[in-house]
């Protein structure tokens, strides 16, 4: 059995810039993980009428990134289990004031750690489908 993936994400290059926590004096480094582009690459296989699916290919071709419901980062991505550490969905004004959309960019701190690191980025469409892109990110 084959299985076909529907869509793929791509993200801006990952920016990583070492801090200082003022309160332990311990090391961190800041992320910021900006989506670009998010595209189903078959939306004739979503099974809508005609009229729905004009609509939806507007969306695709006029805000891509609306269709996105849920994502997630982990800044430490071992390859295998992802581990959540800032998300962002449709309905959370915690991080702005549209309830419609999700923010496209994410600023996680984390502690600091040498050398090149993993980070993953993972999303869930309105349909249901999930993508993941990782990025490496070299050394401060």
């Amino acid at each position: 059995m084959r299985f076909l993936s529907l869509q793929y994400l791509t993200i801006h290059p990952i920016e990583r810039k070492s801090t200082t926590a003022a309160a332990d004096g311990a090391a961190h480094e800041t992320f910021t993980v900006k989506l670009k582009n998010y595209v189903l690459l078959s939306p004739e296989a979503i099974n809508q009428d005609d009229a729905k699916r004009i609509k939806l290919q507007a969306v695709i071709n006029q805000e891509p990134l609306a269709l996105i419901e849920y994502w997630a980062v982990d800044p430490d991505y071992d390859g295998r289990v992802f581990r959540s550490v800032w998300q962002d969905y449709r309905g959370n004004t915690a991080n702005d004031g549209d309830a419609l959309r999700v923010v496209t960019q994410a600023v996680v701190t984390t502690t600091a750690k040498p050398g090149p690191r993993k980070v993953c980025v993972r999303v869930v469409d309105v349909f249901g489908f999930e993508a993941e892109v990782v990025g490496i990110v070299g050394a401060t």
